[in-house]
C-alpha cells in the first residue's frame, strides 16, 4: 500500500479516537505515552535527499511549537532491511490530538508536504500507533 507523504504528515498529527488501555492510564499522569511510527521506503541513493526534506520539516515543525521527530534507519530488520522509521511521541491522547488542527491548518506544512508528494522520492508503506504499557 502506498501512501503519500502528505498522508504522513496530517496522519502525524492527527485527532484520534483510540481509547488508551486503562491499565496503561493509570501508570502515567495525564493517560498513556504515545508514539507514532511510520514506515517509509526510499532507494538509498535518494534517502540523502529524503534525509535533508525532513529536516526542512523539522525546522519548520519547530517554529511551529511542535516536538521533534526522529528517523531511524532499519540494518537488522528482516525484509525491512533498509527501510527508514520516522517516530514522533506525544504525552498522551491529550497532547497528541490538540495539535490537529495547528499542523492541519500551517500553510508552510502542506506546502512542504505538496513538494516532497511531487518529488517521488519517497513512500510511506505502513503507520502504526503505539501506546505505551511499562508499568
Amino acid at each position: 500500500m502506498r501512501l503519500p507523504f502528505l498522508a504522513l504528515i496530517a496522519g502525524c498529527f492527527l485527532a484520534t479516537s483510540f481509547a488508551a488501555d486503562r491499565a496503561a492510564a493509570e501508570h502515567h499522569e495525564g493517560g498513556p505515552k504515545v508514539l507514532q511510527v511510520f514506515a517509509i521506503d526510499a532507494d538509498a541513493k535518494d534517502r540523502p535527499a529524503v534525509l535533508t526534506r525532513l529536516k526542512a520539516l523539522q525546522d519548520i515543525l519547530a517554529k511551529e511549537g511542535q516536538p521533534a521527530f526522529r528517523v531511524w534507519l532499519a540494518s537488522y530488520a528482516g525484509e525491512s532491511v533498509g527501510r527508514m522509521f520516522l517516530t514522533v511521541e506525544r504525552a498522551n491522547y491529550a497532547d497528541f490530538g490538540s495539535n490537529a488542527v495547528k499542523v492541519g491548518a500551517s500553510a508552510a506544512i502542506q506546502k512542504w508536504a505538496s513538494d516532497i508528494n511531487n518529488s517521488g522520492l519517497a513512500k510511506v508503506v505502513s503507520q502504526s500507533l503505539l501506546t505505551e504499557v511499562t508499568p
